[in-house]
């Protein structure tokens, strides 16, 4: 499986979206360089998903290449929610393609994807949940809100994955540590619990390299580099040391 998180960076008045996972699939033994988070083509928004690869990775595909294709999208005529809801007809569109499953196979997707971005219609940063509902055997979304509570409603963040709520909890540890508990945004807290995690031996599904995007006002996906441990990744899979780059920009997690 996997962690992957998506909240709303504030850090006094700038706001920023960060979407950030790990690169750790199971299915061949502990492979960490498996990319987690897509940049959509438009420019104002990222997917990113946990849970079953068998259906995460074609739909998220199908998903861009929905978005290369279709001029509205692309665009960005289309506003962030209503695209939301062309993501969710293209995934259940493609789930009623699949055919011929063994019958003692025949699941509920283990699939969930965060829709993370920058809202221009509304002005706000907005982060969906997609997941399948068993009710409606079909794929849907939750928005993500505040988390509530005395001000608490600026601190939006997601979680999907394994061992969500230990990692809410690992993210409210660091709050405290530095007396935020009650007011104001995130700043890096998320990146903090989820380093914790990867380097944890007790999440042996969570692990590998930090991969991190971020979604600006100005309707840019900007996927960065991560520095940490000495080593270079860029979406979850380690650099060759020729791999230099002037236009990905790159975060230190080595703190």
């Amino acid at each position: 499986m996997t962690l992957t998180m998506a909240w709303v960076r504030k850090v006094g008045g700038v706001e920023e979206m960060v979407i950030a996972s790990d690169s750790r699939l199971r299915s061949l033994g502990a492979w960490d360089a498996a990319p987690k988070i897509i940049p959509l083509p438009r420019g104002d928004v990222a997917i990113a998903f946990a849970g079953e690869t068998d259906y995460a990775y074609p739909m998220m595909i199908q998903v861009a290449n929905s978005i290369s294709f279709y001029h509205g999208a692309l665009t960005r005529r289309q506003p962030l929610a209503k695209l939301k809801g062309h993501l969710i007809r293209v995934i259940n569109l493609m789930l009623d393609q699949l055919k011929d499953v063994p019958v003692d196979l025949k699941e509920a997707p283990a699939a969930f994807f965060l829709l993370a971005g920058y809202d221009w219609t509304a002005g706000e940063f907005r982060i969906w949940k997609l997941h399948f509902d068993k009710g409606i055997g079909r794929f849907t979304f939750a928005p993500t809100r505040g988390w509530g509570g005395e001000g608490n409603g600026d601190k939006v963040l997601s979680i999907i994955g394994d061992e969500v709520g230990e990692a809410r909890e690992v993210v409210l540890e660091y709050l405290r540590r530095q007396g935020q508990i009650r007011a104001g945004g995130l700043d890096m807290e998320p990146m903090m619990a989820l380093a914790h995690m990867v380097d944890s031996e007790r999440y042996p599904s969570i692990g590998g390299h930090i991969q991190v995007a971020k979604v600006y006002k100005s309707m840019q996906c900007v996927p960065f580099a991560v520095r940490r441990n000495g080593a270079r990744s860029l979406l979850g899979r380690p650099l060759l040391d020729y791999e230099e780059s002037q236009t990905i920009p790159t975060l230190d997690l080595d703190y």
